[in-house]
């Protein structure tokens, strides 16, 4: 019987076809836009499932409690690792990581330079911890010593091309020499980890040794033992915090531990699973950006809407296409065949219908992955999924798929009495609130939702991109590793002022916009208890004016003051944190110290991205003397607005290299790092706006189908009316106005919908772009155009028909 009705189903499907070649093409498109969601949505799912034990590997993150201010930290304190696994015996193991180098170091091998961005150190424990494969040297032993490097082998093929590496020195830096000890495989793109050479922890004793439990610099990974819960583990690390860290407190501050803690200091450790990290943290000091889990949500339900969406029009054409096989229907009643028969026929055909399309689809998505790669920034590939598994879950998706949508059709088939069907009194019901027009009123809902949150997304990302940050960004080039000047920096600086279009240069251990250092102080007059965490900038006195900056109140550092050497500025949020009314001449005592005298206040201006409201900020002046011990590793320069950015590039690098001969200059422009804080906004903005003019396409796509079959179903009546006098346009206003009227219900229903998830969505921006009210009108009125348009367009020709024809059709 299967095989019969699949035949059959082969047949009405070549007979028919225009209304097949709509109901795949359709379904096809929106079978193709969920799996490429669902791509998406699985590799955002797997990242860091790579590593050996990883159901009892977790890092140590820190949820800190200043006066007044809650900080969530990925790093902790380098003592972390070996103080709890000595302490707590559920501990099997850890591994400490952190960024060595104040800025990308310089590596030379033999006479070529590199500047390698992506670098971390780690405990030797690291091979043991991670899923990273050493393809040579040993794992237990590659990180053990001081001066070793592991690379990764598109590091080690870039350094040493086909040669052995293992055993080669490399020099980093100006003078230090470290030992190749290892090739490790690159690191899986899906994982929240990014090195391209992995130095040896104890290369750097300050950080392997260190001791203090108040600075926040290391990542802290741990292995717990079988059977060991991570809140086990959690309910012991209060009491070592205090053991050690409360006679720290003490020496600082002369205060007890509890008295401290009381004052509004807390520490919350937390165990983050290693597969949690890259959607459920987005902390300070995090190796790279993380995704977000909210935007997976958002796509796995885009992705159902569109298959929904694709459903729907194969429902409403199957429906409606179904009038036209009733006499089909009636003859094998006739026969002999039961209603049951007669189900499983349609369902089969839909089944069919379904696999052609589900067939379509996996061509295009093989073809359109890696065009869909660059559009979401991703590097899926197809050897990434299992293929009898895909095969296995396909066909269970086709089969439910094509079962779901055939069975409305295939009951209302099945139902159509004999009689009527003879006798030609066979029509489709045309109840204002039928199942086929509900779901056309659904179908425009998931579209108008999509056009108002693609709308709004857009808004947001640009509202991020173009607000004011309270200083000027544009125009401003920033030269990296100015520290390699060394006491020629000042000189650097003098003869750069002199190039013609700079206006104005400044040199600085941070700029606005990138990772920033930070600490806590104790304000003088003061309860000894109360700690006040800041973020540090540290630069020379041309900052402000290089920046744009705005002193409110007192002054920025001169080089006529000597005593600037001990002052330092604020912005307005460090006043509001504290309660200054009369904030100049106030001191400052910040951790590990010295006191600071107020001299001025600056406008509260954005140095991190629009994620984060501006936080308290202490401004480190450098003075000219200083220049040459402190060796700021930035140098900011100022282009001015009428000159040729071309040109003055051009001479900015001539004087660097009359400088650093033989050392390439390496700038970036400001504006453009501080767009990159919103690649995320702007990937998901090109991914959701690119799906939902699909989506669009879907919709129109049965608005087509739907069209020619209410035309072609009223043609008689078409004819009959233009008889008896009715115009072109008047035809095309009768055969519009079911549709209208279903547009205005999805506007009244969607629209609201619409309004509510994205003032929710947008609760997760401290600064957001408004909800216009009238652009939700707006964006139902476009909407709704369009489909009138293409109602208007594929009904046209009926209208136009001469009415002998159409009052004589069948």
């Amino acid at each position: 019987m299967f095989k019969s009705a699949l035949l059959i189903g082969i047949r009405s499907l070549l007979k028919n076809k225009l209304h097949s070649t709509i109901n795949l093409s359709g379904f096809a498109i929106g079978i193709t836009c969920s799996l490429l969601i669902l791509a998406f949505v699985w590799d955002e799912l797997h990242y860091d499932r790579f590593h050996p034990n990883d159901d009892r590997f977790y890092r140590l993150a820190l949820h800190r409690s200043f006066p007044g201010r809650d900080v969530s930290f990925a790093t902790t304190p380098f003592p972390a690792g070996p103080t709890l696994l000595q302490d707590i015996p559920e501990i099997d193991s850890y591994c400490r990581l952190f960024t060595p180098f104040s800025s990308p170091p310089r590596v030379r091998i033999g006479d070529i330079e590199f500047y390698e961005t992506n670098r971390l150190a780690a405990d030797s424990t690291f091979f043991r911890l991670f899923g990273v494969q050493l393809k040579e040297g040993d794992p237990r032993n590659a990180l053990k010593d001081p001066n070793s490097v592991v690379l990764t082998e598109s590091t080690s093929k870039k350094y040493f091309g086909d040669q052995v590496a293992v055993g080669k020195m490399i020099k980093v830096g100006d003078s230090t020499l470290y030992r190749v000890t290892g090739i490790a495989e690159d690191v899986p793109h899906r994982s929240h980890l990014e090195f391209d050479l992995l130095f040896s922890l104890r290369s750097f004793p300050g950080a392997h040794d260190g001791t203090f439990w108040g600075s926040y610099q290391c990542l802290n990974y741990f292995l717990l033992k079988p059977g060991v819960t991570p809140e086990q583990v959690k309910a012991k690390i209060p009491s070592v915090v205090k053991q050690y860290m409360g006679p720290q407190v003490e020496s600082l501050l002369n205060i007890t531990f509890d008295e401290y803690e009381a004052a509004g200091n807390r520490h919350n450790y937390v165990f983050q699973p290693i597969q949690s990290i890259h959607l459920e943290s987005n902390f300070q000091n995090e190796i790279k950006p993380n995704g977000d889990k909210n935007y997976v949500y958002l796509f796995m339900v885009v992705s159902v809407l569109i298959l929904c969406t694709a459903c729907f029009n194969f429902v409403n054409l199957s429906t409606a296409n179904s009038v036209k096989r009733g006499k089909e229907v009636a003859v094998r009643k006739v026969v002999g065949s039961s209603k049951l028969q007669l189900i499983i026929q349609f369902i089969t055909e839909s089944i069919v219908i379904t696999l052609i399309a589900v067939v379509i689809s996996c061509l295009l998505f093989i073809w359109l992955l890696p065009y869909f790669n660059q559009l979401a920034e991703k590097q899926i590939a197809l050897t990434d999924f299992s293929l009898p598994n895909v095969a296995g879950l396909l066909l269970v998706f086709t089969v439910l798929l094509g079962t779901l949508s055939g069975l409305y059709p295939a009951f209302f088939i099945s139902s159509f009495p004999t009689l009527k069907i003879f006798k030609g009194e066979l029509k489709l019901s045309h109840k204002k609130w039928g199942f086929r027009n509900i779901l056309v009123v659904a179908q425009f809902m998931v579209s108008i939702f999509l056009m108002a949150a693609t709308l709004f997304i857009y808004r947001q990302m640009n509202f991020m991109m173009d607000k004011k940050l309270g200083f000027d960004k544009d125009q401003v080039l920033v030269i990296e590793r100015s520290n390699q000047l060394g006491g020629s920096l000042r000189a650097f600086m003098d003869e750069l002022q002199q190039v013609n279009g700079v206006e104005k240069a400044s040199a600085s251990f941070h700029v606005p916009g990138r990772q920033m250092s930070g600490g806590s102080f104790h304000a003088q007059g003061v309860s000894a208890t109360e700690r006040y965490l800041f973020t540090a900038i540290y630069a020379d006195y041309d900052f402000a004016d290089t920046y744009g900056i705005k002193v409110r109140e007192g002054r920025f550092f001169s080089k006529e003051m000597a005593s600037d050497t001990a002052a330092v500025l604020v912005n307005q949020a460090t006043v509001d944190m504290v309660g200054w009314d009369n904030p100049l001449e106030q001191k400052i005592l910040p951790t590990a110290g010295t006191l600071q005298r107020i001299i001025g206040v600056v406008d509260d201006f954005h140095f991190a991205s629009l994620h984060e409201k501006v936080g308290p900020l202490v401004v480190f002046g450098i003075s000219p003397q200083q220049l040459a011990t402190l060796s700021p590793n930035l140098v900011s320069v100022r282009i001015g607005s009428g000159a040729s950015t071309k040109a003055t590039v051009q001479s900015i690098e001539a004087t660097w290299s009359k400088w650093m001969q033989g050392s390439p200059i390496q700038y970036s422009f400001l504006d453009q790092e501080f767009n990159a804080l919103y690649q995320n906004e702007e990937r998901i903005s090109r991914v959701f706006s690119t799906f939902s003019i699909l989506a669009i396409c879907i919709a129109l796509i049965g608005v087509v189908g739907l069209s020619t079959y209410i035309a072609n179903q009223r043609t008689r009546e078409i004819g009959i009316r233009k008889v008896l006098g009715s115009s072109a346009s008047g035809i095309l206003v009768l055969l519009s106005k079911d549709f209208v009227q279903l547009l205005i219900a999805a506007n009244i229903l969607a629209l609201p919908l619409a309004w509510l998830a994205l003032s929710k969505w947008l609760e997760q921006y401290p600064y957001q772009t408004s909800l216009t009210i009238w652009l939700f009108p707006a964006i139902g009125i476009v909407f709704s155009f369009f489909i009138v348009l293409t109602t208007c367009l594929v009904t046209y020709r009926k209208a136009q028909m001469n009415p002998s024809k159409a009052i004589r059709y069948e």
